[in-house]
């Protein structure tokens, strides 16, 4: 089961986390212009409170759903509802607001890996976005791509999408894989793919996700990680 957490819309937050850092002390009276920076400004701070407020929501609303499957008030099922109708609501609401770079198909950089999209999915522009490295408020490419559909059809879409650019299952997911056969543990349900290991030194610069989770939504998330890490050193 699909487990929502704040860490996973955090990515959809990087460019205002960094334009934040970015704009943290207002502009200085220079003449005819302070008047409009200082506008542009508060304009800007009003706009990352009202995002922070709707994570810290989203993140109450997902532990007390926690708190009613934990104490058995409701079942794994209902759970899932509940927290899936959290991400559809409040998740999107902060997916839009992060989201300065509407997308309508993927970056020609990102092509470049052999990435493509799938066939018979729906796209979901709210959740996809991207940054880029020319952008002096950014300063790094990365791109988030979202579908929706069939549970088998996103299972094989993935598939076909990963095999095409070299992109493996992850270890954690094969181990998981292998847990469920060897002990007969429930079957573990969508897919996996990374080209790096989470907290290893020797990942690519770009690293690449495929993923699909077992209601059919297929991600593909693919981010130079070097410059973002470059661009929030230097922030």
């Amino acid at each position: 089961m699909r487990t929502i957490t704040t860490y996973g819309i955090l990515i959809y937050l990087l460019p205002l986390l960094i334009l934040l850092n970015s704009c943290d002390e207002p502009p200085e009276d220079n003449g005819k212009n302070f008047q409009q920076n200082l506008s542009t400004f508060t304009s800007k701070m009003d706009e990352v409170d009202s995002t922070l407020d709707l994570i810290d929501q989203m993140q109450q609303d997902i532990n007390q759903v926690e708190e009613e499957r934990a104490s058995g008030s409701i079942t794994d099922e209902e759970a899932l509802e509940k927290l899936n109708l959290i991400n559809n609501t409040i998740g999107r609401q902060i997916a839009k607001k992060a989201n300065n770079h509407p997308l309508n198909g993927l970056p020609r950089w990102a092509r470049k890996f052999d990435l493509t999209e799938p066939i018979g999915l729906i796209f979901d522009e709210d959740f996809s976005q991207s940054t880029s490295e020319d952008n002096e408020n950014e300063g790094f490419n990365s791109v988030i791509m979202v579908y929706h559909g069939n549970y088998e059809l996103a299972m094989k879409q993935a598939e076909i999408i990963a095999k095409k650019a070299n992109i493996p299952l992850s270890q954690d997911y094969k181990d998981a894989l292998k847990l469920s056969r060897d002990y007969g543990i429930e079957t573990i349900k969508g897919a996996s793919y990374m080209n790096f290991k989470i907290g290893a030194e020797n990942n690519p610069q770009y690293t690449i996700s495929i993923t699909v989770d077992d209601d059919g939504t297929l991600t593909i998330n693919a981010t130079d990680t070097e410059a973002l890490f470059k661009q929030l050193d230097e922030n």
